[in-house]
């Protein structure tokens, strides 16, 4: 037994394009939610250096100024005071309060402008420096990586988002063609021809070889792992119930998953209620459209 098949069609791909999209889509997630990660502790290590690198530069100072501790610790705390004191009566209006506030601002300024003077020391500041950079240059490297793994990915999902949807587009309008012909008109030879072209271009295979001594099957389509016995049946060709259980007998003969007579005329609605019955599935000329446009399944 000898048959044809056709190269991966739209339908294939695209099948294919839906089972790799929702993965690479959480696989962007993820990275992502990574980015994201990274970013907020490159941050992190960008403003400890920065404030390393300020408390060094604020203490510098005290080498060509002996009296600069003393004078921040004056005139900084003095400066906090007033600010607080300034801000509390304009929100509140109240002198009272305002002086609270200068005390307040002025016992809190001592305490920031010390520990900018004195914390860390000057010897482990010396040392923490080089550190916090080589921290902050290696979160970069990451966040860099990061982002660059994000835009491939997003690179490559916006690729196949591209591809489906070209493939979508020229898909539908292939099918489109293809029903543009005059297929209510053909005959038996002439239908079946057009119906393997239909059938290849949903994605299947196609077997012509499939006549064997009376059983009524024209061909053997094959839907991935899926195999089905078709009875391809065109004009001018009789088609009742004798039809629909010559198809039945061959499906268990040929050891199908299912089977099929598709006609390019109305079905009875008796023929159609026993193919029904029988899972035996009956494509007439109202069901024909649906089923090249993929709305309807064998």
């Amino acid at each position: 037994m000898t048959g044809d098949s056709s190269p991966t069609s739209p339908v294939r791909r695209i099948a294919k394009l839906n089972d790799q999209i929702p993965s690479l889509e959480e696989e962007v997630r993820r990275l992502e939610s990574e980015r994201r990660t990274v970013a907020r502790q490159a941050a992190t290590r960008v403003r400890r250096a920065g404030h390393l690198r300020f408390l060094r530069w604020f203490r510098s100072f005290s080498g060509s100024l002996q009296i600069w501790p003393l004078l921040v610790m004056i005139v900084g705390p003095f400066l906090a005071a007033v600010l607080t004191m300034i801000v509390v009566d304009i929100v509140l209006g109240s002198r009272l309060v305002a002086l609270g506030g200068f005390l307040l601002g002025a016992a809190l300024g001592a305490g920031l402008f010390a520990l900018m003077l004195y914390r860390p020391p000057d010897a482990v500041l010396a040392a923490a420096i080089p550190e916090a950079e080589s921290q902050r240059q290696l979160a970069q490297s990451k966040l860099e990586a990061a982002i660059d793994r994000c835009s491939a990915a997003n690179l490559s999902l916006k690729s196949l988002l591209d591809e489906r949807r070209e493939l979508v587009t020229s898909d539908k309008l292939q099918r489109a063609m293809l029903l543009q012909r005059n297929w209510k008109a053909m005959r038996d030879d002439e239908w079946e021809d057009y119906l393997a072209e239909v059938c290849r271009t949903l994605g299947a295979t196609v077997d012509r070889s499939g006549r064997i001594g009376g059983t009524g099957i024209d061909m053997i389509v094959r839907f991935d792992q899926r195999k089905l016995a078709v009875a391809a049946h065109g004009e001018g060709h009789n088609v009742n119930s004798e039809s629909i259980q010559k198809a039945l007998a061959a499906r268990g003969e040929l050891h199908c998953d299912s089977c099929a007579v598709i006609v390019n005329r109305r079905f009875t609605g008796a023929a159609q209620d026993f193919a029904q019955r029988n899972g035996c599935s009956a494509i007439g000329s109202e069901e024909f459209p649906d089923f090249v446009m993929g709305k309807v399944t064998l």
